[in-house]
């Protein structure tokens, strides 16, 4: 924003100058005061009196003054500060027409005086970039021009605001004059630039590059802060909320309707809708509205239409509950930001079924100091007005109010509206109004004196519903108070009153949890071992009764401490309103260390806790995301929690029963260090082809967890999950000939489903009933064939089938019949009896390609391909039932085809049946048919390639928005699996017939034919195999060479919309460590289950690995997830790193020896000795995991006692190989640290282990030498060829080790401020990043260390790179930035490095590691133009060809960075040049603006310029999450809206300033920096934004 402010009356000036032959005239509003009546402007040795100002009363100016021709004028072009205004001076001619003025090439600076005795004004000669002229009127001022007419608009702008316009320039560009539009911020911005610059450079600093850094969250943090049960969505949908700490995710919990064909798992978990553009951490969360009711129906979508809660629904009551009614749900969601915001939100559905989010902000009162945190704590009031638990109306439930707390002294408390007053402002006729959204009714500010360590609302008494109860546990000093807030809820926040406070017990001071009782105002403090139970709080002081707690379970993990785990969170589960006694409190606790205790508490007993007992212990380390889920009055209760150092899970508790696991929440933290890895795996078992889509250089590893459950080494991989279900079919002999395919088909007989595998010769038939739930071993025995001699009806039924020969097709048809295609037959069975077969025989043919099409609430239609001697006929059509008979009808005649096909596919359009033909001359042919009719030819594509031979073909829906009309339609895209390992997708216009000349232009815009090219995908070097998924419309399956993965299309397909790939990770949820074998081949059982038939299955995948068939359930999110696979240690890793020479992971980690020497108990466990007990395993993540867990020697290397000094800790690990020139040796370098009794920093020292590997693989460790220090040693990294240098303490050592003597010599030291705490070598240049005091640069002299360049910001330092060839290092720090620094080529004692970059991440980078880019991961890199063909093919087809045109290649990265937390989060990094640092930085300030892309940002942010500066260091960050909400919203919507986009009147902006049309005015700027990246290739391309949203979709993909 733009503002000047100079004491005095208030004037203006109007300035005009003329030059060549541009005539523009612009005007700027503001209200400045200048103070004096005359202004006298000082050029050279010149002074020139200007004519005074008009007086301030004179509102309507008829003609302004102006100076005769050749007169000096001049003109504002901006205001750099209250006392100085940037001006220009030029000679003036009278114009022809009075409004129109121009500029010349005088450019001066205007220093106003600072006091109003001053009446000169100074101008200085500069040599910047001007505006146009500009007039400044006084404030609300109508003036006038020339002749008196009125050609200005009456202006309204708020005091010190600026309204600006542009104008265009001439500048000089490769030689010739081009013109270019300008505007204040582009001028200012690039002055802010330039002086920076003059300010940064020297002469030693040049050739400092221009970088910027584009940062992505590739994986988010598993961390979950909070699990919520709500209704959030809508009143029949069973949902819980997770809070992690930047994002919402809502999941439906989902039981009964898949128990029928998923008899594994009862209930499940699925993602609904998350949302993550909060831009501010959550620091708390809340549910707030009607209480929540108990669940009637295990099916989503049904309500009870309920009469009497006392009975069930009968099924006439019980009918679908629609979902997009635009209603307010009867539960919001409410967050505190970090941003200082109250965030309330709710999600809804629109018509067609996606789900949106609803959301406001309130914001909080400023906060004295930032440690305060307002926020940390909120509550809502429970409380639900005149009716008891069970009799329930919806409109007399409410939360009444809401508290938020920070950490210390300050709360604020909101009374709340009511949920129909909501209702009533934000549903209307033309849907939900956000603006109207706003639960807080009135606002109070209230002090406590002290910490705050609990804060909640208490339940009011019977009879005194109005009563509200705001309870606080306020530490303070040395002891702890109960702090009461009260006041009737009828009287406002006017009537708070804050009672008297009560001391709390000395075991009572710091409790773990505060539960408010359902009934009275009683409330339950939990510690350590006991439980106090309050009430009669409202008659004064509180009484407490003491309850110990009963709890005969030790501790899960003695080695974490010799205390007892807290309690980390309660939960109460929904109970049945049919139970005799109402008035009982049900709790579950749970414990840090997995232990889940239950309690009754009932007030009126004695003691008040009726009953407690362990419920359960689970294998998780809990925190406060713990909840019980609502699975239906008469349901077994259900608990879900999410880990803290390692996976959550769900839980079935049944009674008297074991626990069972139902479900895994991933978790990975904390994570350590990470390293990658070549690794022989399926993620790289291809070698030999670079452009391989799963040929990866390295595999990612790193250290998560802690302690002896948790601890383990984590493969990091992305992609869509596939879970086993439970079902391993090992085939045995009948894979070791080859499979050629198969197909999984319901059967009516029994719940299960029929396997048909075809084979080079015959065809194997197996049946899977769900009832049985172990393994099939088709190999050892005949338990397949045994189940279907079980099956007397399938039995005599399977023999009508040909299995004698191999399968080209099998299905079944919507009647439920089995339908086999074969070489010589079509076979077809009933599953009814008295239904005889169909056996279609073929003498003098021969089938050699075949389809099926059902054709819902129609018929299945059947297309083959018969061979007739050298002829090849296209014949189809359907099944039907005559006579008790099944019979296939012909539809037309056959149709000749002019090669062989290769692969076939159908599908139904419009009444049409389109038949798509796959052939051997590299072509793919389309078919139409109407309803009974022949096949005609519709259209011929061919592909570039001879070899290009389309094997497989799948046709998928998508969903597109029209741009007219914004309609949502259906889009049809044909996928081509290709025998050269290649994947086409191409768009199918059915509207267009194909004419060169007529015909609907398709949605790109690039051809006239019915089918454009969308994109190409090159897999690998041999045939893709396609198969269009049947449970998404939109989504395929590829195979090719062992490797599976899934693509999506969402939002049609196009450049700048390609395909969403992600390879498909079967997981067992039995075995964190399984590792899939190489997969072969895959079946889907159909989703749309024939009517009659099991519907076991349906939807799952049968995944053939090796001679195993795998049943398993895929993942339904399009993006991809992160799938970790882990490898358990049994203890705390801390280091990890990949050896090439031993082609193994070596961690090092730490365990602890539990000692109980039997001593007396204290705080209820033994005084236990804990000895650290450090290890070394030397891992082939695919082999020796099991060795790993017996400890075998050779894998886990538990160093000796001799090695390890009492309480000394492994804190780093290297891979040392000194040589002399002649010999090399390997040595393991670990760097230690001991605690020492008085001292601060302990002692430390270098161990050398000499590693030997025997004839099986096994490693050995061998110590050789230690080194002593005096203090401990963080960080060590090899230099040269046989020299360590390393930190300890404050001081850098370089040590030369003497190979051949085997001895170290040469000892040199320097002394930094701060420890080091990483140290890496780049040549000759020593890096050390330094705990407090940044970055330095070191080099080896003669006979000491040389400091040659350090950091001038003391920065918390973490860790950094040194990228190669750059003369770049990249730090992080423990304040969560990370900065770019430049080292100059020429060293100087006692320079400072040039800070290039500087982004700021919500939390802290501990570890960079380098990736290399692929030649782009899926090769999206193939957009072809379609070119009509001159030629045609003779029957009846038009033809089109293709050509590649690639190259957006070499405008992306070679190299990516990936930066680690530990919370988990993984980043992606990427450097930038200025071109495309000013690119992207243009778009990211116009998406920051939109609220659809960023609803909550930072309001200076938002108010930043459009045109990038390089003044400020931050602001050459590009957050890449931005750009990806702008991908994934509707890139191509956005940013048509983004450009034409105008901003509000009150602040000013750029749209403000912009010419008549700023939209063509904002287009051109963004097509001038997107020539600026792609230069030669953007002339290409009539569509800068398409081009350029591909190459952002190229430059954000994840690099793993």
């Amino acid at each position: 924003m733009l503002s000047g402010s100079v004491g005095g009356a208030p004037s203006w000036c109007g300035w005009r100058e003329a030059v060549s032959s541009t005539y523009i005239c612009t005007t700027l509003s503001t209200n400045i005061h200048t103070g004096i009546l005359s202004t006298y402007i000082h050029l050279s040795s010149t002074t020139i009196n200007i004519p005074p100002d008009p007086p301030a009363r004179h509102h309507t100016v008829k003609t302004p003054r102006i100076p005769p021709p050749g007169g000096l004028w001049g003109a504002l072009i901006g205001i750099k500060s209250s006392m100085d205004l940037r001006l220009r001076i030029g000679t003036f001619q009278q114009p022809s027409d009075p409004l129109q003025i121009s500029h010349d090439l005088h450019y001066v600076s205007l220093v106003l005086p600072a006091t109003k005795t001053n009446p000169s004004h100074t101008i200085h000669p500069s040599p910047r970039c001007c505006l146009r002229s500009l007039r400044i009127p006084p404030r609300d001022m109508a003036y006038s021009f020339g002749d008196g007419e009125q050609r200005g608009e009456r202006l309204h702008e708020r005091r010190n605001r600026l309204q600006l316009k542009i104008i265009t320039t001439r500048v000089m560009v490769d030689g010739r004059w081009t013109t270019r539009t300008l505007d204040i911020h582009q001028i200012l911005a690039r002055n802010r630039e330039e002086k920076q610059q003059m300010m940064d450079r020297s002469p030693a600093e040049q050739g400092r590059p221009v970088l910027g850094i584009l940062t992505r969250t590739l994986i988010r943090s598993p961390v979950v802060k909070s699990i919520i049960p709500a209704r959030v969505r809508h009143r029949s949908r069973n949902d819980v909320v997770f809070v992690y700490d930047d994002a919402v995710v809502i999941k439906e919990v989902r039981g009964g309707e898949r128990i029928e064909h998923n008899p594994f798992q009862e209930i499940s978990l699925e993602d609904v809708v998350e949302k993550k553009d909060f831009d501010s951490p959550i620091r708390a969360a809340r549910i707030l509205g009607l209480p929540r009711e108990p669940k009637i129906s295990r099916f989503p979508g049904v309500i009870w239409s309920k009469k009497d809660p006392n009975r069930s629904p009968s099924p006439s009551e019980i009918k679908p509950d629609p979902l997009h009614e635009n209603e307010v749900p009867p539960q919001i969601l409410v967050l505190t930001l970090a941003s200082r915001n109250l965030l309330f939100l709710f999600a809804y559905h629109d018509v067609h079924e996606r789900v949106h989010f609803l959301s406001n902000v309130w914001p909080l009162p400023a906060q004295a100091e930032q440690i305060q945190e307002l926020g940390v704590h909120l509550a809502v009031d429970p409380k639900w007005v005149g009716f008891p638990f069970g009799s329930w109306r919806a409109n007399d439930f409410r939360s009444r109010a809401m508290a938020v707390g920070a950490h210390e002294n300050r709360v604020v408390i909101y009374t709340l509206k009511s949920m129909e007053q909501i209702r009533k402002e934000v549903q209307g006729q033309n849907g939900l109004d956000a603006k109207n959204f706003m639960p807080i009714h009135e606002e109070h500010f209230t002090e406590v004196d002290g910490v705050i360590l609990k804060m909640e609302f208490l339940h009011p008494s019977k009879g005194d519903e109005h009563h509200v109860i705001l309870l606080l546990v306020v530490s303070k000093g040395q002891g702890s108070l109960l702090v009461r807030f009260e006041w009737d809820c009828r009287a406002g926040l006017s009537m708070v009153e804050r009672k008297p406070s009560q001391a709390l017990a000395k075991s009572t001071r710091l409790p773990h949890l505060l539960i408010p009782l359902t009934y009275g105002t009683s409330f339950a403090l939990v510690c350590e071992q006991q439980i106090t139970v309050y009430k009669d709080i409202l008659a004064g002081n509180a009484k407490g009764q003491n309850i110990p707690l009963k709890i005969d379970e030790p501790p899960e993990e003695p080695q974490s401490s010799n205390r007892l785990p807290i309690w980390t969170q309660w939960a109460r589960p929904m109970r049945s309103t049919k139970r005799p006694d109402l008035e009982i409190d049900n709790i579950y606790l749970c414990r840090g260390d997995g232990v889940v205790y239950y309690i009754d508490i009932k007030e009126s007993s004695v003691p008040m806790i009726s009953s407690q007992c362990s419920a359960c212990t689970v294998n998780a380390s809990l925190s406060s995301a713990f909840a019980t889920l609502d699975l239906g009055d008469e349901s077994n209760d259900a608990l879900i929690a999410a880990g803290e150092m390692g996976d959550g899970g769900m839980w079935y508790l049944k009674p008297r029963d074991a626990l069972e696991l139902v479900g895994t929440i991933r978790n990975w933290t904390p994570l350590r260090d990470m390293t990658t890895a070549r690794v022989n795996g399926p993620s790289s078992n291809l070698a030999g082809n670079d452009s391989q889509i799963w040929q990866r250089d390295k595999r990612l590893f790193a250290c998560t967890g802690r302690g002896p459950r948790h601890g383990a080494i984590t493969e990091i991989r992305m992609g869509t999950e596939a879970v086993k279900l439970g079902r391993t079919i090992e085939l045995g002999e009948l894979a070791d000939n080859g499979i050629l395919d198969l197909w999984a088909m319901p059967v009516r007989s029994d719940t299960g489903i029929c396997l048909m595998i075809s084979r080079p010769t015959e065809t194997e038939l197996i049946l899977l009933p769900s009832s049985i739930d172990k393994p099939i071993n088709k190999a050892n025995d005949e338990e397949t064939d045994e189940e279907i001699d079980k099956d007397p009806q399938v039995a005599s039924e399977v023999e009508e089938l040909n299995l004698s020969e191999r399968t080209i097709a099998a299905g079944s048809t919507a009647e439920g019949f089995l339908v086999q295609v074969t070489p010589s037959s079509v076979n077809a069975i009933a599953q009814e009896h008295g239904i005889l077969p169909l056996a279609w025989h073929f003498e003098e043919a021969s089938i050699t390609a075949a389809s099926f099409l059902t054709i819902p609430r129609r018929t299945t239609v059947l297309l083959i391909v018969l061979r007739k001697y050298n002829d090849f006929y296209l014949h189809h059509g359907h099944f039907g039932l005559q006579g008790g008979r099944i019979v296939f009808e012909e539809l037309g005649e056959p149709v000749r085809l002019q090669s062989e096909a290769s692969s076939l596919a159908l599908h139904w359009v419009e009444n049409r049946i389109l038949a798509f033909v796959g052939t051997l001359a590299a072509t793919l042919q389309i078919y139409v048919a109407n309803a009974g009719s022949s096949l005609s030819p519709y259209f011929e594509y061919s592909f570039d390639d001879p070899f290009s031979i389309c094997d497989s073909l799948a046709i998928l829906i998508t969903k597109i928005q029209a741009v007219a009309c914004g309609e949502v339609e259906d889009g049809q895209l044909v996928v081509c699996g290709l025998r050269n390992g290649t994947v086409r997708t191409l768009w199918f216009d059915g509207d267009n017939d194909g004419g060169s000349n007529g015909g609907n232009r398709n949605i790109f815009g690039t051809g006239r034919s019915p089918l454009s090219l969308c994109e190409s995908l090159i897999f690998g070097s041999t045939s893709v195999k396609v198969m269009a998924d049947t449970t998404r419309n939109s989504r395929a399956f590829a195979v090719c060479e062992q490797t599976v993965c899934t693509l999506e299309y969402l939002g049609g397909a196009s450049p700048t919309n390609p395909a969403i790939i992600n390879k498909l990770w079967l997981t067992d949820p039995n075995s964190q460590v399984f590792q899939q074998s190489p997969l072969t081949g895959l079946t889907q059982a159909s989703s749309n289950v024939p009517q009659g038939c099991s519907k076991y299955a349906a939807g799952s995948l049968f995944c053939l690995t090796g001679s195993r068939l795998e049943l398993v359930d895929v993942s339904l999110s399009p993006n991809p997830e992160m799938v970790p696979r882990r490898l358990s240690l049994g203890g705390t890793p801390t280091t990890v790193l990949y050896s090439e020479l031993f082609k193994k992971l070596i961690v090092m980690y730490n365990t602890i020896d539990v000692q109980d020497p039997g001593s007396p108990l204290r705080r209820g466990i033994g005084l236990r000795r804990r000895a650290p007990q450090p290890a070394i395993a030397f891992i082939d993540p695919d082999a020796d995991l099991t060795r790993l867990a017996q400890g075998e020697k050779g894998v886990r290397n538990v160093l000796e006692a001799s090695c390890v000094l009492p309480g000394e800790k492994f804190l780093g690990l290297m891979e040392w190989f000194p040589t002399d020139g002649t010999e090399q040796y390997h040595m393991l370098v670990v760097n230690t640290a001991t605690g020492q009794a008085g001292s601060q920093r302990g002692i430390g020292r270098l161990l050398f282990f000499r590693p030997v590997q025997n004839a099986v693989g096994d490693v050995t460790l061998t110590q050789k030498i230690d080194l002593d220090h005096k203090a401990e040693i963080c960080a060590v990294a090899p230099y040269g060829d046989s020299s360590l240098v390393y930190g300890c303490g404050n001081d850098i050592f370089f040590r030369f080790l003497d190979v051949k003597h085997k001895r170290f010599k040469q000892l040199m030291k320097l002394t930094l401020r701060s420890p080091a705490v990483h140290i890496s070598v780049q040549g000759l240049d020593i890096h050390v990043s330094t705990e407090s005091y940044g970055h330095h640069i070191l080099s080896v002299g003669e006979d000491n260390l040389v400091p040659l360049w350090a950091d001038k910001t003391s920065r918390t330092g973490a860790h950094h790179f040194v990228a190669p060839g750059q003369s770049l290092i990249i730090t992080t720090d423990l304040e969560c930035r990370i900065a770019g620094l430049w080292q100059p080529p020429k060293p100087q004692l006692g320079r400072t490095t040039p800070l290039i970059f500087e982004a700021f991440l919500p939390r802290s980078i501990t570890k960079l590691c380098r990736v290399r880019r692929q030649e782009r991961r899926f090769q999206i890199n193939q957009v072809e133009r379609q070119i009509p063909s001159q030629t045609s093919p003779g029957n009846g087809m038009k033809e089109t060809k293709d050509e590649n045109v690639a190259w957006e290649e070499k405008y992306l990265p070679r190299d990516y960075m990936l930066g680690s937390s530990e919370d988990g989060t993984v980043y992606q990094l990427s450097l930038l040049d200025e071109a495309s640092w000013r690119l992207l930085a243009f778009i990211q300030n116009m998406a920051m603006r939109e609220p659809q892309i960023c609803p909550h940002p930072n309001p200076r942010l938002r108010d930043r310029d459009l045109e990038p500066s390089m003044a400020r260091k931050q602001d050459m960050h590009i957050d890449g999450d931005i750009m990806i909400r702008l991908l994934e919203r509707g890139s191509r919507t956005l940013l048509t809206k983004m450009l034409a986009v105008r901003g509000p009147r009150t602040r000013m902006l750029l749209d403000e300033m912009l010419v008549e049309n700023p939209t063509e005015d904002r287009s051109r700027r963004l097509r001038a920096l997107a020539i600026e990246v792609f230069k030669d290739d953007a002339p290409k391309y009539e569509e800068t934004g398409e081009m350029m949203l591909r190459w952002l979709r190229s430059l954000l993909m994840p690099a793993i």
